[in-house]
Order: structure tokens, then C-alpha cells, then sequence
């Protein structure tokens, strides 16, 4: 597992790292197109917001994220993947249709968790199927905070063969604590014996946010999904100034 060198990146190259999500139930029009001139300014790697924000989003900015290579994304199945592969298939259909350039699936934890990988892969697949016959990205969440350090191995390797673009760790609910640092570390490790183009999204990132957003990206995380995308890209000068000071 290489180190990433911190020093060496840009703002942009930091925005471009972040998925940034912002998951808000209660928000009105006013403050999700807010957030879009957010997105605008700063070019990230994708925008997030819960699914019937999807209309909203793909309207203001739709056009600016296809000039400029962002992604417009939901999560299928949030939180807790718990319902069937075809209600999460028929989910993704819809959000596709609706303009979704990339779609965020929580597997089923309980196949994984009863030894049913049959059924946890070919859930996969199915997904991955669909988005990919869309042209639209497909990210797969294990949510490892249910999870068992040989389950999170398992887990990423059958997202991997999948042909996911991304395997995910968390969405946020569930056990506080997660991702840990020993997580990220087994799901990377396990995507390079995989030798799979299958890459690591961290998500669910705890407090410190920054730093330990930082300490993700420097472990070789090519995405960080999080609120807070801002304050991690704004705080780079600080962080190559503590980490690499002259």
C-alpha cells in the first residue's frame, strides 16, 4: 500500500477526491441550490442528495456537471440495504431515468453476514449491470461497521468481481467509530490482491473530519464521501503546512 503525498496536491485536486453529499431530509430549494453554486465553485468529484433531489439538481446544474466532468449521485437502498434486489433495481431504473450520472447501492448485510454470497454477488452484478448498460458509475456499500474484519475481505472482493467502479464503506448511519483506519486498510489491501480496477470510496468519516479525511486520502482512498467537502479542500494549506513544514 503506498502512501499518497499530501504536499504534492492542489485544492482541485483535493475537490475532485471528494464526493460531497449532502443527505438532508429537511432542506428547502433555497439551501440545495445553495449548495449547488458550492459545486460550481469548487468542481467536485460528485454532488450527492437523497433521491427525490435528483429533479432539482440535474435542473440547476446538469449541464455544468457534464462540462465539467462532476457527477450527479444517490444513494439506492439508504441505509441499511435492506430492501430486495428489485425494488434496489427498480430504484436505480428510476433514478437513471430521472438523471442520476452515478448511484451508491448498501448491499444486503445479512447475506453477507448468513454466508449467502451467492446471493450478495448476484445482487452486485445485477446492479452494476444496470448502471453500466446506463453509462452511469456504479459504487457498492458494505457498511463495515456490521462487519467482521474476514466479512470486510470477503465483501470487497465480491464487489471487485462485480465490476463496481468503487466499493464504499459506509453511508453514515449505523455503528459510530466506522470507517476505522484497520478497515480502510483491509478493503485497499484486499483491492490490490484482487488486481481489480475497483477502487476505495471512504465514507461515514468521523470526527475529525479533516484529519482523518487527510489520513484516508494519504492511505490511498481515491474518494471521500462527506458533508464536508468545503472545510476538508479549504484546509489543505494548513494540513501541507503541519505535515510538511519548511
Amino acid at each position: 500500500m503506498s502512501v499518497v503525498d499530501i504536499s504534492k496536491l492542489t485544492k482541485h485536486d483535493i475537490a475532485r477526491m471528494i464526493d460531497l453529499a449532502i443527505l438532508a431530509p429537511d432542506w428547502k430549494d433555497k439551501q440545495q441550490l445553495e449548495y449547488c453554486e458550492q459545486v460550481r465553485k469548487y468542481k467536485f468529484a460528485a454532488y450527492y442528495v437523497l433521491p427525490h433531489w435528483i429533479p432539482l439538481v440535474v435542473g440547476d446544474i446538469g449541464e455544468f456537471a457534464r462540462e465539467n466532468n462532476v457527477l450527479i449521485g444517490t444513494g439506492i437502498s439508504f441505509p441499511y440495504g435492506s430492501g430486495t434486489t428489485k425494488a434496489k433495481l427498480a430504484e436505480a431504473e428510476d433514478q437513471i431515468n430521472i438523471g442520476a450520472t452515478v448511484l451508491d447501492m448498501v448491499a444486503n448485510i445479512a447475506w453477507l453476514k448468513d454466508l449467502k454470497h451467492d446471493l450478495y454477488a448476484q445482487e452486485c452484478k445485477q446492479f452494476v449491470k444496470l448502471c453500466h448498460d446506463a453509462g452511469v458509475v456504479a459504487k457498492v456499500i458494505i457498511k463495515v461497521g456490521y462487519l467482521t474484519d474476514d466479512e470486510i475481505r470477503t465483501a470487497t472482493k465480491i464487489v471487485a468481481e462485480s465490476g463496481a467502479e468503487y466499493v464504499k464503506t459506509a453511508t453514515g448511519a449505523g455503528p459510530t467509530g466506522k470507517p476505522s483506519f484497520n478497515d480502510v486498510k483491509i478493503i485497499l489491501d484486499t483491492l490490490a490482491e484482487t488486481n481489480s480496477s475497483c477502487k476505495l470510496k471512504a465514507s461515514g468519516v468521523v470526527s475529525p473530519k479533516v484529519i482523518n479525511a487527510y489520513a484516508f486520502i494519504r492511505m490511498g482512498a481515491a474518494l471521500i464521501g462527506t458533508r464536508s467537502g468545503i472545510e476538508i479542500v479549504e484546509a489543505l494549506p494548513e494540513v501541507q503546512k503541519t505535515l510538511y513544514p519548511n
